[in-house]
C-alpha cells in the first residue's frame, strides 16, 4: 500500500512538473518594490526596446570588406523583417534624413577625415565638365602617388559603368560615387569598424512587457531564448550566401548575455544531475557490494526527486540561475538518508528473525538523527526566504521542501521495498560487532588516545585558516561567470575594446533636453566616466564644438564655384562627348605601360558610344551639384535637436512622455579590470549616483543588487545559524548538557567553514553571485555530520572512537562522499558560477567531514572524561 500510494504521488508529481518554467532576467530575482528597481522598471516602460539584441558586424578596413559587410547587413535585415517572430529591426537610417550638423557630434578625428576627403575633390569643384576633369588628370602625368592613381582608375571605371548602363537603358549610376551620400547610414562604432543592428525580440506577442511573475512573462522569457537562437540561425543563413562566408558577425546585448548564461547553466545543471546520479549509484554498488540495495535506494530517492520538482512547480512555479542547481544538490543530500538506514540495518538485521523488527530497531537508533539532520537542512534553507533577495528565497523554499520530501520518500519507500523482497537478508550485508562496531580499526582508536594534542593541533590550523579566510571578498563581476568563449561575451568584449562602450553602463532619464544638457555636463566631469551617449551626443562641449566648426569652415566656399564652366554646358553634346573620348584615349596610351588597371579603364571609356558618354557627362553635372550642396550644408551646420534626428536615432534617445535618455559609459581601466570588477563598478556607480541620484541601467542594477545579495546571504547565514541552534537545543534538551551537545554538533560546520574560506583564498576563488549561497547551505548541510556523531555518542559514550562506532563513522563518510559527489558534479560545467558553487561546497563538506572524524571525537572524549557525557541515562536516552 505504501508503494502504491508513493507511485501514484510520483505520477501526479510528474504531471504537475510539466508546468515548471525558467526565468533568466536577474531583475526578477529581487523585490520589484525597491526604489532602484522602480527606476529600472520606469526605464523599461518608457523605452520598450531596452532589451534589443545587438547584432555586431565587422566591416573590415578595405572597401571590398565593407562592401561584403553592407551586403551582409542588407541580407540579414531582409530576412529578419520577413520573419514574424521579431519586432522592429534597426540597421541604420536613410542618409537624406540625416542633418548635416550630426557630423558635429562625432569625434573630432572623424570630422577631420570627412573634411580631408572633401578637400580632395577640389578638381571636381573647379571642373564644370567631366571632359575638363579628365584634362586635369592629364596634367598630373604618370608619376602621381598610388592613392591618386587608384582614384583615377576608380573614376574611369565609374564613367565606363555609367555609360554602359545608359547604353543598356538602365539607371545611370553616380560618376563621383555619390551613392555614398544616399541609401543608408549604418549604426557604427566610433572607429567605423563595427556596425550594429538592433533587433527587437518582442515580436508580435508583445515581448517581455508582461507583468513580472506572470505566466505571460515567463513564456516571453522562454520564447526570447528561442528568438535569439532563430536570430543566430538567420546570421548563419546569410553567411552561407556566396561571397559572405568570411564576414564576421555575432549577437550580444544584455538579454543575449543573460539568455546565453541561462542556457549554459541549465545545460550544466542537467549534466551535473545526471553525472551525480550515476556516480552515486556506482559508489553504492561498490560500497554495498551488491545491486539490489543500491537500486532500491536510488529508486526511493528518484521518487522523492519527482515530488521535489512538483513542489518547486507548486510553491514557486519556475527555476532560475540559483535554484536550477537544486536537483544535483538534493541527489547528494537525499541519498544520505538511505545510507544511514542501510548502514544500521547491516549491523542489526542478523539479530532479528524478521526484517520488520530490524527496521524498527534501526529507526529507533538512527531515525532521530536522520530527522534532525534533515530538519536542520530544511530549516536552514527555509530561513533564506526571510531575506530581501527573492532569488535566494526561492532557492530556500524549493530546497527546504525538497529535502523533507526526499527524506519522507526514502524513510517510507526503502523499508517497504526491502520488506517485500523474498530474501532481504541475502541483499543486505552483515557486519560483525553490532552497534558497537568500531571505525577505522586500530587507527581510529589510536589518534584519539591523545585528545588534547589533537585539539591543540586543530586549533593552530584553524587560527592560520582564519587569517587566510578573512581575506576572501565578494566579486560582483557577472561576466566572469560565463566562459569568455561564449559568443555574446566575445562580441561584447569586441564592442568595448573598439570604442569603450560597454553594455554594462548606466542610464539616466531627463525630463527634457534642457535637463539633459545639465546632467550631461555634470556626468562628463566625473573621472570615472568616459562618455555620455544617447541624447548626450547632442551636447557637444564648446571647445570641441568650436574646433569641429573650424574644420568644416575650412571647406571650400562653393557659392562662387557654381557658375564655373556654365558656358561649356551650352556646347553640343556630341562635341563634348568627342572631347571626353579623346581624353580617355590619351590616358589609355599614356598609362598602357605603366598601369594596366588605369589603361584598361580608360579604354572602356573610349569605347563608349556618344549616347553613353553624354549620359556620363550629364550624371557628372548632377553629382557635382549634389557635392556642392553637401559642402555648403556642412559649412553652415549646427548641432541638431531631437526633432531633427532620423527616426531610428530619435527612438533611441526619446521615450514615452518625452523622456530623454542618457547612456553613461565607464572609463577604461588602466589595469585591465573588467567593467563589473569591484574596483571599477563600485567607484563608477557611486560617482554616477552622486551626480544623478535617479540613475539606473545595467551597471547600477548590478551594483545595487550586489550589495543586496551579499547582505542577504549573510542575513540568510545568520538566520540559518540561529534556527539550527534553536532546533538543536529543542532536540538535545534545554539543559547545560544539551547546550554542550548542540555546540559540539555545530563545531564541524563552523570549523569547516573557516577551512573552506582559507582554501578559497589559497586557490583564488572569490565569493560570487552563485557560490555565496554556501553560507546558509554549509550550516544546514554540514551540521548533519555533527548531529549523527553527537547522537551516537549520547547512546554509547564509551565507544572508540567516540560517536563514530556502530556504523556511524562509515555512514557519515559515505553520506559526505555522496553529498560531495552531488556538488562536485557541478564542476564539470562551463558556467563559472555553478563550477565555483560545486568547488566551494565540495571543499567545505570535505572539511566538515575531517573535523567530524578527526577533531569532534576528541572533544567528546574530553567531555566524557570530565563527566559531561554521563552515558545514556544522563542524557535521558
Amino acid at each position: 500500500m505504501t508503494l502504491l500510494v508513493a507511485a501514484g504521488v510520483t505520477v501526479l508529481s510528474l504531471w504537475i512538473t510539466t508546468g515548471l518554467r525558467f526565468k533568466s532576467d536577474r531583475s526578477d530575482l529581487i523585490d520589484p518594490s525597491l526604489p532602484w528597481q522602480l527606476r529600472y522598471a520606469e526605464f523599461k516602460e518608457k523605452f520598450p526596446r531596452w532589451d534589443d539584441a545587438v547584432v555586431v558586424v565587422d566591416l573590415g578596413e578595405d572597401e571590398a570588406s565593407r562592401g561584403r559587410g553592407e551586403r551582409f547587413i542588407a541580407g540579414l535585415e531582409a530576412r529578419l523583417r520577413a520573419d514574424g517572430g521579431f519586432g522592429a529591426v534597426t540597421a541604420g537610417f536613410a542618409r537624406e534624413e540625416m542633418p548635416a550638423g550630426l557630423l558635429l557630434t562625432q569625434p573630432t578625428e572623424r570630422v577631420r577625415a570627412v573634411v580631408e576627403e572633401l578637400r580632395r575633390v577640389g578638381p571636381v569643384l573647379s571642373a564644370a565638365g567631366l571632359e575638363q576633369l579628365l584634362g586635369l588628370s592629364q596634367l598630373a602625368g604618370t608619376s602621381m602617388p598610388a592613392e591618386q592613381r587608384e582614384g583615377l582608375r576608380g573614376l574611369l571605371e565609374r564613367i565606363a559603368a555609367a555609360g554602359e548602363s545608359a547604353e543598356r537603358g538602365e539607371v545611370v549610376p553616380s560618376v563621383l560615387g555619390m551613392e555614398r551620400g544616399k541609401g543608408f547610414e549604418r549604426l557604427v562604432t566610433g572607429s567605423g569598424r563595427l556596425a550594429t543592428v538592433l533587433v527587437s525580440l518582442g515580436g508580435a506577442e508583445g515581448g517581455d512587457g508582461a507583468t513580472v511573475g506572470s505566466v505571460a512573462a515567463e513564456r516571453a522569457v522562454n520564447s526570447r531564448g528561442e528568438r535569439i537562437a532563430a536570430l543566430r540561425g538567420h546570421i548563419e543563413a546569410v553567411r552561407s550566401e556566396e561571397g559572405l562566408g568570411g564576414v564576421e558577425a555575432g549577437v550580444t546585448g544584455v538579454p543575449v548575455l543573460e539568455s546565453d548564461e541561462t542556457a549554459l547553466s541549465m545545460r550544466d545543471a542537467t549534466i551535473a544531475s545526471s553525472l551525480s546520479l550515476g556516480l552515486i549509484a556506482v559508489l553504492m554498488l561498490v560500497a554495498y557490494r551488491g545491486v539490489v540495495v543500491p537500486l532500491l535506494s536510488v529508486a526511493s530517492l528518484l521518487m522523492g526527486m519527482a515530488w521535489s520538482f512538483a513542489w518547486a512547480t507548486v510553491s514557486v512555479g519556475h527555476l532560475q540561475l540559483l535554484s536550477v542547481t537544486f536537483a544535483s544538490m538534493l541527489l547528494g543530500l537525499g541519498i544520505d538518508v538511505a545510507i544511514h538506514i542501510v548502514a544500521r540495518l547491516e549491523l542489526v538485521h542478523a539479530d532479528h528473525g524478521r526484517l520488520r523488527d530490524a527496521v524498527e530497531q534501526t529507526f529507533r537508533g538512527v531515525g532521530p538523527g536522520i530527522v534532525t539532520a534533515s530538519l536542520t537542512v530544511a530549516f536552514a534553507s527555509a530561513s533564506m526566504a526571510l531575506t530581501g533577495f527573492a532569488g535566494v528565497g526561492e532557492m530556500g523554499i524549493i530546497a527546504a521542501g525538497g529535502i523533507v520530501l526526499c527524506t519522507v520518500s526514502i524513510m517510507t519507500c526503502l523499508p517497504a521495498m526491502l520488506v517485500l523482497l523474498r530474501r532481504p537478508e541475502k541483499s543486505l550485508r552483515t557486519h560483525e560487532g553490532g552497534e558497537s562496531r568500531g571505525f577505522m580499526g586500530g587507527l581510529g582508536a589510536a589518534y584519539h588516545r591523545r585528545p588534547r594534542a589533537v585539539l591543540a593541533g586543530a586549533a593552530a590550523v584553524l587560527c592560520g585558516a582564519g587569517v587566510l579566510g578573512a581575506a576572501v571578498r565578494y566579486d560582483p563581476d557577472l561576466q566572469k561567470l560565463v566562459p569568455s568563449s561564449t559568443e555574446s561575451v566575445v562580441w561584447q568584449n569586441r564592442l568595448e575594446a573598439d570604442d569603450a562602450r560597454s553594455v554594462w553602463h548606466a542610464v539616466v532619464l531627463a525630463r527634457d533636453m534642457t535637463e539633459a544638457r545639465e546632467l550631461t555636463g555634470r556626468l562628463r566631469g566625473l573621472a570615472e566616466v568616459s562618455e555620455v551617449g544617447g541624447a548626450g551626443m547632442l551636447v557637444v562641449p564648446e571647445v570641441e564644438l568650436e574646433e569641429r566648426r573650424g574644420l568644416l569652415a575650412s571647406l571650400p566656399d562653393v557659392a562662387s564655384m557654381r557658375s564655373i564652366g556654365e558656358d561649356a554646358e551650352d556646347r553640343p553634346g556630341a562635341e563634348r562627348a568627342a572631347v571626353l573620348r579623346r581624353g580617355a584615349e590619351q590616358l589609355a596610351r599614356r598609362w598602357k605601360d605603366v598601369d594596366a588597371g588605369v589603361s584598361g579603364a580608360a579604354e572602356r571609356v573610349a569605347g563608349l558610344r556618344d549616347e553613353g558618354l553624354t549620359a556620363a557627362l550629364g550624371r557628372y553635372r548632377v553629382d557635382r551639384a549634389e557635392l556642392m550642396d553637401q559642402i555648403a550644408e556642412l559649412r553652415g551646420a549646427a548641432v541638431p535637436g531631437l526633432e531633427a534626428l532620423p527616426t531610428a536615432l530619435r527612438e533611441q534617445f526619446e521615450g514615452a512622455g518625452g523622456a530623454v535618455l542618457l547612456r553613461v559609459y565607464p572609463r577604461a581601466s588602466e589595469g585591465g579590470e573588467g567593467v563589473l570588477s569591484p574596483a571599477r563598478l563600485n567607484g563608477f556607480a557611486r560617482a554616477v549616483l552622486g551626480a544623478a541620484p535617479s540613475a539606473t541601467g545595467p551597471a547600477i542594477q548590478i551594483y545595487e543588487s550586489s550589495r543586496l545579495i551579499s547582505g542577504a546571504y549573510l542575513q540568510a547565514g545568520v538566520y540559518a545559524l540561529v534556527t539550527i541552534v534553536l532546533l538543536l537545543l529543542v532536540d538535545f534538551g534545554m539543559t547545560r548538557s544539551g547546550a554542550g551537545d548542540a555546540a559540539c554538533a555545530l563545531l564541524p560546520v563552523l570549523a569547516g567553514a573557516v577551512l573552506m574560506l582559507a582554501v578559497m583564498e589559497l586557490v583564488d576563488v572569490p565569493l560570487n553571485f552563485a557560490n555565496m549561497i554556501v553560507l546558509p547551505l554549509m550550516i544546514g548541510v554540514g551540521v548533519g555530520c555533527g548531529v549523527h556523531v553527537v547522537r551516537r555518542w549520547r547512546l554509547q559514550p564509551g565507544d572508540e572512537p567516540p560517536g563514530l562506532a556502530g556504523g556511524s563513522g562509515r555512514a557519515i563518510t559515505l553520506t559526505t562522499l555522496t553529498t560531495v559527489i552531488g556538488f562536485a558534479a557541478m564542476m564539470t560545467g562551463e558556467h563559472r558560477g555553478i563550477w565555483s558553487l560545486g568547488f566551494v561546497m565540495s571543499v567545505g563538506l570535505t572539511a566538515v567531514w575531517v573535523v567530524s572524524v578527526f577533531v569532534l571525537p576528541s572533544v567528546l572524549k574530553l567531555r566524557a572524561g570530565a563527566g559531561a557525557g554521563g552515558g545514556a541515562a544522563a542524557h535521558g536516552a
